[in-house]
């Protein structure tokens, strides 16, 4: 499996960290982008080649706790870890790409 040093960094980042309920998550997310801007427009990639890499839920679940993920995204509301990382590339992908107010 590749080497995703964006992805580990995001998933082991405290201080609000992935350890947070639902309504914290988004601003990790948040904190993740704006205090790491140089690996945050590589986070969506990484995630992508988790993805297909990890065929199985368990297989992409262990492959996430091997990178630092405390977080449980399937104890949080989420049907899988994948629905997880979707959602959460597709934050980054609209935060990173959004049009700055005039």
């Amino acid at each position: 499996m590749k080497h995703a040093p964006a992805l580990e960094l995001f998933l082991g980042a405290p201080p609000r960290g992935l350890d947070a309920r639902l309504p914290d998550l988004w601003h990790a997310v948040d904190d993740f982008i704006d205090g790491e801007p140089d690996w945050a427009p590589k986070l969506n990639n990484e995630i992508a080649q988790r993805l297909v890499d990890c065929d199985t839920e368990a297989t992409l679940e262990d492959a996430l706790v091997k990178l630092g993920l405390v977080y449980h995204p399937p104890g949080d509301g989420w049907d899988s870890h994948r629905a997880w990382l979707a959602a959460v590339a597709n934050y980054v992908d609209k935060h990173l790409h959004k049009t700055p107010a005039a």
